[in-house]
């Protein structure tokens, strides 16, 4: 009997070898900005007219008039918008199983002028810092993690001759070339992989016509905007414990050990 208990003892220690000798940070604070950080806005077919603005969290164009707002469809103004950024919290847990939203991208879709510039491309940049929160909270934040994106967008004509597959008279195109969303790092002995997604299953694969329009490489990555309405993607983040390989080797052994153990007990019975 005291053999087949400290097998047992053995088999349980070396399932969770993996983390036996480091303490596991279970919730984390987390701070996520994004910004515009270039824009690149070109003539229109009949023109060069209307206004610009590029701001850390505002990309429009269209109408000068006064009072033109691109939040109202009757006003000639359309834009890219950063929201909820920055965006703080510690609603970040280990292993969990939804992510703490961050940041969000809206584009408000307009019909302007084909007399107004439109943009073209810009670059998108995001900064993720991350601090333990639980079971114990760390004096700093981590070092920041920083990704950039590229942005193309075509302003579409909205002639009916799309030359892609369309929802509207023509849907606009914004395409994001996404770097590394996954990293991983490692404190107080424990690996942690950090993955970057988006939420709300707006960014998808483009159809190679639509990539084409948007002056993008075949299987890019983005969304198509209908005229009037708004489109919405929604970032947020996960964090992972993951178990260095001599814990793989452990729970190996431990399976093994619980194995043997059972194994054992339906001889001696």
């Amino acid at each position: 009997m005291k053999k087949l208990f400290k097998s047992t003892v053995l088999g349980v220690c070396l399932l969770a070898s993996g983390f036996a000798n480091a303490a596991l940070v279970t919730q984390w604070a987390y701070e996520v900005s994004s910004q515009w950080t270039a824009a690149t806005f070109v003539d229109g077919a009949g023109g060069d007219g209307g206004s610009q603005t590029f701001t850390s969290n505002i990309l429009s164009w269209g109408s000068s008039a006064a009072g033109a707002d691109y939040n109202d469809d009757d006003l000639n103004r359309s834009a890219l918008v950063i929201s909820n950024s920055p965006k703080s919290g510690t609603d970040l847990f280990t292993n969990g199983l939804f992510p703490a939203l961050t940041n969000v991208i809206t584009h408000f879709n307009n019909t302007i002028s084909n007399t107004f510039k439109t943009l073209a491309g810009a670059k998108l940049q995001t900064s993720l810092k991350l601090k333990p929160y639980m079971p114990i909270e760390a004096p700093d934040f981590l070092e920041a993690k920083v990704l950039n994106f590229t942005i193309n967008f075509t302003e579409t004509p909205n002639d009916g001759d799309c030359d892609f597959d369309s929802d509207s008279n023509c849907d606009d195109i914004f395409v994001i070339t996404i770097g590394d969303l996954s990293d991983s790092f490692t404190y107080d002995g424990v690996l942690y992989g950090v993955n970057i997604v988006e939420t709300t299953a707006s960014l998808l694969g483009l159809s190679p016509e639509a990539c084409v329009q948007a002056g993008a490489a075949p299987n890019c990555i983005g969304f198509k905007t209908q005229e009037g309405l708004a489109t919405d993607a929604q970032f947020g983040i996960f964090i992972n414990a993951i178990p260095e390989p001599v814990g793989v080797a452990g729970l190996a052994l431990g399976i093994l050990s619980l194995m043997i153990v059972g194994r054992r007990r339906k001889i001696q019975a």
